[in-house]
């Protein structure tokens, strides 16, 4: 029975693990991306939603048929409008790991550039 435990505790330890150590870009994650997202398709939706309904009533269609048209036109500009904001902020999260990256790369350059002239210094001074 305690091995049974200890391989439950096992692959709960290994699945944190690589949840923390994976190097995926989750927009899930991603606070700024997440609630811009939110807000784009809110907005889609009830602009859809309303243009529709306004120039379906003006056109002469009967309720029913403005509310459905509404309806419809309001999904359709919410589901395209998600697409679209998750297309981009897939290429902004890249663009921000690919700069923070960069300013790693240029803060341990610099590092080994001052270590090598604490180290030329200090066998020039022995």
């Amino acid at each position: 029975m305690s091995k049974k435990k200890d391989a439950k505790g096992a692959g709960k330890a290994s699945k944190k693990k690589t949840q923390q150590t994976s190097g995926e870009i989750k927009l899930s994650q991603h606070p700024r991306a997440k609630h811009q997202i939110r807000v784009a398709k809110g907005w889609a939706g009830l602009a859809g939603c309303v243009l529709a309904g306004y120039a379906s009533w003006h056109g002469g269609a009967p309720f029913i048929d403005s509310v459905l048209r509404a309806l419809l036109w309001g999904i359709a500009a919410y589901v395209l409008v998600w697409f679209c904001a998750v297309q981009v902020w897939r290429h902004v999260a890249i663009a921000e790991v690919r700069a923070a990256e960069k300013v790693w790369r240029e803060r341990k350059a610099e590092a080994e550039r001052a270590a090598r002239e604490r180290a030329m210094a200090g066998s020039a001074g022995v």
